[in-house]
C-alpha cells in the first residue's frame, strides 16, 4: 500500500491516492458494543480515520469492509466473517540475531546496499518487508498512503503483545503519506535517504485460476492496484541514487534495464542506480 507521525496531507490538493475502479468503504466496528471503553475507542478511531461507525456487521453494504477493534488488535474483515480478519502479523517473522533469515547475504540486504543507513519504505503494505529491513539495522522512514492500512501497522507495532523488539520498533518511523509527496518535500533527499524500497501490488495473473490470498483480496478490494507505480519509480530515482523494486520472479521489469536483480525462491529484487 501502504506510519509514527500521524500528520495529515498539508492540504487537500497535496493527496494522492491510487487509481481503481470502485474501491470498498470501510466501516469502524466496536470489539464489544456493550462496552462504553470500546465504543469509545472506535469512535476514535473512525474520527482519525474519517470512517462511519456500525455496531451491527449485517448492516454494513455489499462490498464493503469493517475495520475491527478487538482487544488483540485491529483487523480488516468483509462483514459478518466469523474467521479472523487480515491484520499486520509478524509472528512467523524469526528475527532472532544469527538467524538465517537476517543473513547479510540475503538477496534483500544485498540490494539495499552494505553501505546504505536509511531506507524509505515507499509501499508499507501490511509491514512485513518494513519490519525486516529494521531487523537488518536500516533506519526505516515506511509511508503508506492508505490510510486504513496504516492504522493496521501501527496498532501492531505498539500494541503490548507486539513480538518485535523495542529495538526495532525504534528504527521505524510511520508516515502515513503517499511517498511522492514524502520525496518531494525532502530540498536534498540524497541527502537523507539511501535507498527508496518500492513492493507495489500487480493486478492478477489473467491465467491464473487460483483465488489469491484473503490478505490480497481485501487489500485489492480496499485500495486498488497500484497504477502508478512506474510513476513512483520515476520520482524515486529523480530523488535518490539507489532504488530497489521487489517483483515476483517471473513479472516484468517495471523500468527498464536495471543496474542489479538479485533473485530469491520467489521474488527478485531490481536495483536502479543512477550514476
Amino acid at each position: 500500500m501502504a506510519t509514527t507521525s500521524h500528520d495529515a496531507h498539508d492540504s487537500p490538493a497535496t493527496e494522492r491516492e491510487p487509481a481503481a475502479e470502485r474501491r470498498a468503504r470501510v466501516h469502524v466496528l466496536p470489539g464489544d458494543p456493550r462496552s462504553e471503553r470500546s465504543q469509545l475507542q472506535a469512535r476514535m478511531l473512525a474520527d482519525r480515520l474519517s470512517l462511519p461507525v456500525t455496531d451491527d456487521e449485517r448492516a454494513v453494504p455489499e462490498g464493503d469492509l469493517v475495520l475491527r477493534c478487538l482487544r488483540t488488535g485491529l483487523e480488516l474483515a468483509n462483514p459478518g466473517e466469523s474467521r479472523h480478519g487480515v491484520r499486520a502479523d509478524f509472528a512467523d517473522l524469526d528475527l532472532r540475531p544469527g538467524s538465517r533469515s537476517l543473513s547479510r547475504r540475503q538477496p534483500l540486504p544485498r540490494a539495499l546496499g552494505r553501505d546504505s543507513r536509511t531506507v524509505l519504505d515507499a509501499t508499507l503494505g501490511l509491514g512485513r518487508d518494513c519490519v525486516l529491513i529494521a531487523a537488518f539495522g536500516y533506519t526505516v522512514i515506511a509511508c503508506e498512503r492508505m490510510p486504513v492500512v496504516a492504522a493496521l501497522v501501527d496498532d501492531a507495532l505498539h500494541h503490548p503483545n507486539c513480538p518485535i523488539s523495542a529495538e526495532i520498533r525504534a528504527r521505524i518511523t510511520l508516515d502515513p503519506r503517499d511517498a511522492r509527496d514524502v520525496l518531494a518535500q525532502m530540498e536534498a533527499a540524497s541527502d537523507t535517504i539511501d535507498v527508496v524500497y518500492i513492493d507495489p501490488m500487480f493486478p492478477p495473473k489473467k491465467k491464473s485460476s487460483a483465488l489469491p490470498k484473503k490478505r490480497i483480496r481485501l487489500l485489492r478490494a480496499l485500495v486498488g492496484d497500484d497504477d502508478d507505480a512506474a510513476a513512483l519509480l520515476d520520482t524515486a530515482r529523480a530523488h535518490v541514487r539507489r532504488v530497489v523494486v521487489k517483483r515476483a520472479d517471473d513479472a516484468p521489469e517495471l523500468a527498464p534495464a536495471p543496474t542489479l536483480s538479485f533473485k530469491g525462491k520467489s521474488t527478485r529484487y531490481d536495483v536502479y542506480i543512477r550514476a
